[in-house]
């Protein structure tokens, strides 16, 4: 997050952001919820140094009174996601101005002393737009997603062959079909890839308390879809190119949860 590299790439994603809002008809609402995401990729022997900086560094958005939260989350393979919930394509902007003030207020000689602190911590970082896909996903009410018991989650990055989209968009929502009529206890949220992703790109996310109470669940969910599951998934797998998982999980103590946030949807 230099200076340059940092601000250069937040800009052009603006930019970027602006060119779609173009193309979007005044008033015409959009599926899903928005998020903006910051993707850093830390260094194994730098998690401890990277962590710290990022615990103070709340710290400081909170005494500043910084109005977007983000919640945290950090894969095995070390990729750490801070996810910024915004209204609209346009909002990138008001957030891009938002980290802008607070930077003035702070001081950059302050914000650059940090970076010096942490500059061998992290490898790479990126921006980049999700939107979520509740039409794809089968959260059952029992159980909805909650970030602090998201202690175990697991990420499925489906790739998606171009032209293929439609198709695959059906068989998931053949999937929640299966899962809602079989009454499967727990379910799945699906994001859709936006600017800064390897587009055509879908990611499902399930949740759990531990990775033995997922496993478990996926055993007993299994028992309840049986063959019919098996023969949807062997289909979908077709219409991919890449297929990637990882698991990890949500990290609280590395989010920033302001008092009064800038509003978003419900």
């Amino acid at each position: 997050m230099r200076r340059g590299t940092w601000i250069v790439s937040f800009a052009v994603l603006v930019a970027c952001t602006f060119g779609v809002v173009s193309l979007v008809p005044a008033g015409e609402k959009e599926e899903g919820k928005l998020y903006f995401i910051e993707e850093v990729t830390v260094k194994p022997d730098g998690v401890a140094a990277y962590e710290a900086a990022i615990k103070g560094f709340t710290t400081v958005l909170a005494e500043h009174g910084f109005p977007y939260s983000f919640e945290a989350y950090a894969t095995d393979d070390y990729h750490y996601y801070n996810v910024y919930p915004i209204k609209d394509l346009a909002d990138v902007d008001a957030l891009y101005k938002s980290w802008m003030k607070f930077l003035e207020s702070w001081g950059w000689d302050k914000y650059e002393e940090m970076e010096k602190q942490i500059s061998g911590s992290y490898e790479t970082n990126r921006f980049m737009l999700s939107r979520s896909r509740p039409d794809l996903s089968y959260m059952p009410e029992q159980h909805p997603y909650d970030p602090d018991k998201s202690n175990y989650l697991l990420w499925g990055y489906c790739y998606v062959k171009p032209g293929k989209e439609r198709a695959f968009e059906k068989n998931f929502k053949e999937f929640v079909t299966l899962f809602t009529a079989k009454e499967v206890p727990f379910g799945w949220n699906t994001w859709q890839g936006d600017l800064g992703t390897e587009m055509p790109l879908y990611i499902y996310v399930e949740q759990a308390t531990s990775p033995a109470v997922f496993w478990t669940r996926v055993e007993n969910a299994m028992e309840k879809v049986g063959a019919e599951s098996e023969a949807l998934w062997n289909e979908t797998l077709s219409m991919l190119r890449r297929y990637d998982v990882k698991t990890g999980k949500n990290r609280p103590e590395l989010s920033y949860r302001p008092v009064k946030p800038v509003p978003t949807p419900e």
